[in-house]
């Protein structure tokens, strides 16, 4: 706290203004064909309790009615932080997440989907956890309830999402609540009993709740939104996977938004039996090319990727990379990370690789 000079006075003040501002958070709803959905979407940005925000509803080329839905939405609440753009051609997930980090510039972004709904304090315990004093990161997941169409509770957690469950988790960092910052802006601590990890970047396989639960910093976003990646749907892998790599993530266990299981889903149209939620067939076939977007972009990456995580990051990221994706194991690329150090084991996929390439089965058994 500083003290000033009441002017005209020998009189002492105190300056009770703060030295730094807030961020704002940039919020980018995705829609296509939600139109019975969206406007709840909308509605949880605005009863957001941190208010420096803004937003952009991008429409995908939506059929059914979504952005005239959403341009008549918008005139009623009348508030500048709600803006809307319409594509004029189905770009997929992907697009739409590029075309809303390009229409924003704060140095916090977050993706909600327009069948998703966040809880009230979404943004302030997200944004109080990145600004801790222990450890700073490159994006952060929530937890969230599970629920169906009609808002029927199906679940009160996700469980893929890497959370203390039963005892502290050992490849984490548990971050304390408040900190320095709670005597400086009162406004911004958020007081939750539920804990905080810290994930490095050197522990991989995902850590995180869906796409509606995370916020990115923009410096981890930007160069994962700029890579040319194949796939159009399953954008919330590649951005939560790159992003992470540049400097980890913070997982809050508290339940802070809403996840929508209507059977419409892009990854699953199955009803929700308890345990992990089920992936689609189709989506699960769709693995493979997340699962080589992500190869590509290390690749792409490796130096400086190498030069923040330390030289042995690529190889143990894409050994692990492997081992959950095996379809990948044949690219040539990889037999120089996957066989560091084992020479007999990097001959061996030398002569499959040049067995495949003669038409053979490439079988080393």
């Amino acid at each position: 706290m500083r003290t000033v000079t009441r002017a005209g006075t020998a009189e002492p003040m105190e300056d009770t203004s703060l030295p730094f501002e807030l961020p704002r958070v940039a919020v980018v709803i995705t829609c296509y064909n939600y139109r019975s959905y969206v406007e709840r979407a909308i509605r949880s940005v605005l009863a957001q309790t941190y208010r420096n925000w803004d937003c952009v509803i991008v429409d995908d080329a939506s059929t059914d009615g979504s952005a005239e839905h959403v341009r008549q939405l918008l005139q009623i609440i009348d508030d500048p932080r709600l803006r809307q753009l319409v594509r004029q051609d189905n770009g997929g997930q992907i697009a739409g997440f590029r075309d809303g980090f390009a229409a924003t510039d704060a140095p916090f972004i977050a993706f909600l989907d327009a069948d998703d709904v966040w809880l009230p304090d979404f943004l302030l315990a997200h944004l109080s956890t990145h600004l801790n004093t222990t450890h700073s990161a490159a994006l952060s997941s929530s937890d969230v309830f599970l629920v169906d169409g009609n808002d029927t509770l199906l679940a009160g957690t996700f469980l893929a999402l890497r959370k203390p469950r039963s005892g502290p988790e050992r490849n984490g960092v548990a971050i304390g609540p408040g900190g320095q910052l709670s005597g400086m802006a009162p406004g911004i601590p958020y007081a939750s009993q539920h804990p905080v990890t810290y994930f490095a970047p050197n522990v991989s396989g995902w850590l995180w709740s869906p796409c509606s639960a995370i916020l990115y910093r923009r410096g981890a976003l930007e160069p994962v939104l700029s890579f040319p990646f194949k796939a159009k749907v399953g954008t919330d892998y590649l951005t939560a996977t790159c992003a992470h790599m540049a400097g980890g993530s913070l997982i809050l266990s508290e339940c802070l938004g809403l996840y929508r299981l209507h059977g419409s889903n892009l990854s699953t149209s199955t009803a929700f039996a308890g345990g992990p939620v089920l992936q689609t067939p189709g989506f699960r076939t769709y693995r493979s090319v997340l699962a080589a977007d992500v190869v590509d972009y290390v690749l792409a990456n490796s130096t400086w990727l190498s030069d923040v995580n330390g030289r042995n990051f690529i190889p143990a990221f894409l050994k692990q990379h492997v081992r959950q994706f095996r379809e990948i194991a044949r690219d040539p690329r990889l037999v120089r990370y996957l066989t560091r150090g084992q020479p007999l084991q990097r001959l061996r996929l030398h002569i499959a690789g040049w067995l495949r390439r003669l038409g053979g089965r490439g079988s080393m058994r």
